[in-house]
């Protein structure tokens, strides 16, 4: 899991998010299970803090680490978007601890910027 670490999402809250995600796994038993990184900027700064949940797959890490600051659209990428602590405890118990994405906290990385026209 990968919470964006941008300036934008860090005067959004990012850091608590970070911390509430830190704190949440290490109760829950699942650190050992799950990684937390602070991810580089999504490019969805607007719609941020950013959190990204990818399942590993054992796939062969890119040298040049894309997947720090953009969207892969893997098999198994969740991208959950307006983050805030008390949505942060329900992705750690509900998609990381029981296996069970939080749809309605995905994401839209279509939706433009309020200045966008």
């Amino acid at each position: 899991m990968s919470v964006c670490k941008g300036s934008t999402c860090k005067a959004a809250g990012a850091d608590a998010v970070h911390a509430t995600a830190r704190d949440a796994l290490f109760a829950r038993g699942l650190v050992a299970r799950c990684e937390l990184y602070r991810g580089g900027c999504y490019g969805f700064c607007h719609m941020g803090p950013n959190v990204v949940v990818r399942e590993d797959t054992g796939r062969k890490r890119d040298p040049l680490s894309p997947e720090d600051y953009q969207l892969m659209g893997w098999d198994g990428e969740v991208y959950y978007s307006a983050m805030t602590p008390e949505k942060m405890l329900r992705v750690v118990a509900e998609h990381l601890e029981r296996d069970a994405p939080v749809t309605e906290l995905f994401g839209q990385p279509d939706t433009p910027a309020p200045d966008d026209d």
